[in-house]
C-alpha cells in the first residue's frame, strides 16, 4: 500500500472515530459511532459553526462568530473569504466568494480538522491532529491578509474544537485526546498554561460579552458528560455542571444568559443559566442530537439528530419547550441559520452504507416546515453562511472523490457548480 493510501484510510478512520473519546478509538467503535465533528465549529467564535457556536450566526452560527462583534464592511474592503480545511491533502483553500473561485492552497500541519477565524477577520486559526495517537497537536495560524500559514503552536493532544473572544485577542483549543484546553495570545501567537477541564472535551463556546468560555466534556463512553466554566480573565476552570450522556454541541443565546448542551447519548439538551452556572431541567429531542444553532433573535434552539431517520427538533427558549420534529434527510449533521434569521440550512450525509443522498435542507424559522433539499456533493459535512446571507457553502468530503464545496444561492435554495479544492475537505468558515 502507497502512503498516500495509508495516510488516506488513517484520515477515513479518524473521522468516523470523531465523537469517541480517545481512549475508546479501536475499529470497532469506529464501526459503531457516526461521524459527530463541532468544530465546527465548533467553529466557535467564527465559521463553520458561527451559528452553533458563538451564537451569532453565522458560523456555522453556527458552526459552526459573533455578529455583535464583526466590523462593519467598507466599500475598499476586501469581499470575504471562505476557508477550506483539506483533510486529507494537509491544506487550506481559499476562496473567493464573489466569484467562487479558489485560490493557491496554504500548508499547514498534518491532519487539519477544525478552523476558526478572529472576529476581526484577520488571522484564521487550524487545529491539527498528530501523527501519532498520544501527541501534542498543533495550530497553524493562517495571516488572512497574505493567505500565508505562521509557523505552527504546539497546543494539547488533539485538538478537535476552537472558540476565539469576541476581543480577538485569545483562541481557546480544545485538546480531547489531553482532557485540557489551551488559550493562545492572538497577538504573539505563543500558547499559555494549559487547562484543566473534564474528560474529553470536544467543543466549546464563549459568551457574547467573552468573559466566560463553556467547554463540553464529553465524558466517558458509558457515563454523564459536563461542561467546565472557565473564567476567560484568569483561565481558571470553575466547577464543572453536569448534563446529560455525550455531550458533542453547544450554542449560546445571542443575550448571553443561556448555553443549550446537546447530548448526543441521552437524546436532550440541557439548559444552562449563565449567570449561575446552574443545569436547568433536561429537554428532550430527537435521537442523537449532534449539532444546534440559534437564531438571531435569540427566541428558537435547532437540535439536530444525526439517528434514525433524521429530524430537526426547535426548543423555544423563552419556556425551553420543544416543538414537533422536523423530519430531514438521512442522518443529518451540521446547521447554519441566514444572519437575517429566517432559514435554518441543515446538511445530511448517510455515509458508509447509508441509503439517501447528500444534501442541504432549508427550513422555514417561521413556520418550521422544510423545503425541497438541495443536492450536495459526495460526503457534504460541514458548512458556512456568508456575512450578508446570500451564499451558504457546504463541504463535501467526497470520501475517494469529488472533493467540492457547493455553493447555494440562498435567494432561489439552487446550488451553484461545485468549487473543487483540495482532499478531504471537512470544515469550512467565512471571514466577517
Amino acid at each position: 500500500m502507497t502512503s498516500d493510501g495509508m495516510e488516506r484510510q488513517l484520515r477515513e478512520l479518524l473521522h468516523e472515530a470523531a465523537g469517541e473519546p480517545p481512549h475508546q478509538v479501536t475499529i470497532a467503535a469506529v464501526r459503531r459511532r457516526v461521524v459527530r465533528r463541532r468544530a465546527m465549529e465548533a467553529v466557535a467564535g467564527t465559521a463553520v459553526l458561527a451559528a452553533v457556536i458563538s451564537a451569532a450566526v453565522p458560523a456555522l452560527g453556527g458552526v459552526l462568530g459573533h455578529a455583535s462583534t464583526r466590523a462593519v464592511r467598507g466599500p475598499a474592503e476586501r469581499t470575504p473569504t471562505a476557508y477550506v480545511v483539506n483533510g486529507i491533502s494537509n491544506t487550506v483553500t481559499p476562496v473567493n466568494t464573489a466569484t467562487n473561485t479558489p485560490g493557491r492552497p496554504i500548508r499547514v500541519a498534518r491532519f487539519p480538522q477544525s478552523i476558526a477565524i478572529t472576529p476581526d477577520g484577520k488571522t484564521a486559526y487550524v487545529a491539527s491532529w498528530a501523527t501519532a495517537f498520544g501527541r501534542p497537536g498543533s495550530v497553524t495560524p493562517i495571516t488572512t491578509a497574505a493567505n500565508k500559514p505562521g509557523r505552527p503552536i504546539r497546543v494539547g493532544v488533539t485538538p478537535f474544537a476552537i472558540a476565539i473572544t469576541p476581543d480577538s485577542k485569545t483562541a481557546y483549543i480544545a485538546n480531547v485526546g489531553s482532557d485540557t484546553v489551551t488559550p493562545v495570545n492572538t497577538a504573539t501567537n505563543r500558547p499559555g498554561k494549559s487547562i484543566r477541564v473534564g474528560m474529553s472535551p470536544s467543543a466549546i463556546a464563549i459568551t457574547p460579552e467573552g468573559k466566560t468560555a463553556y467547554v463540553v466534556n464529553r465524558g466517558d463512553i458509558n457515563g454523564t458528560g459536563t461542561v467546565t466554566p472557565v473564567n476567560t480573565a484568569t483561565n481558571e476552570p470553575g466547577r464543572p455542571i453536569r448534563v446529560g450522556s455525550g455531550p458533542s454541541a453547544i450554542a449560546i443565546t445571542p443575550n448571553g444568559k443561556t448555553a443549550y448542551v446537546a447530548n448526543g447519548g441521552s437524546d436532550t439538551v440541557t439548559p444552562i443559566t449563565t449567570a449561575t452556572n446552574k443545569p436547568g431541567r433536561p429537554i428532550q429531542v430527537g435521537n442523537g442530537p449532534i449539532a444546534i444553532a440559534i437564531t438571531p433573535d435569540g427566541k428558537t434552539a435547532y437540535v439536530v439528530g444525526v439517528t434514525g431517520s433524521g429530524t430537526v427538533t426547535p426548543v423555544n427558549t423563552i419556556t425551553n419547550t420543544p416543538g414537533k420534529p422536523i423530519k430531514v434527510a438521512e442522518a443529518p449533521n451540521s446547521i447554519a441559520i441566514t444572519p437575517d434569521g429566517s432559514t435554518a440550512y441543515v446538511v445530511s450525509n448517510p455515509g458508509f452504507g447509508g441509503t439517501g443522498s447528500n444534501t442541504v435542507t432549508p427550513l422555514s424559522t417561521a413556520t418550521n416546515t422544510p423545503c425541497r433539499p438541495i443536492q450536495a456533493g459526495k460526503g457534504a459535512l460541514g458548512i458556512a453562511i456568508t456575512p450578508d446571507g446570500k451564499t451558504a457553502y457546504v463541504a463535501n468530503s467526497g470520501y475517494d472523490r469529488g472533493h467540492t464545496v457547493t455553493p447555494i444561492s440562498t435567494a432561489t435554495n439552487t446550488a451553484g457548480k461545485p468549487i473543487q479544492v483540495g482532499k478531504g475537505p471537512d470544515a469550512i468558515a467565512i471571514t466577517p
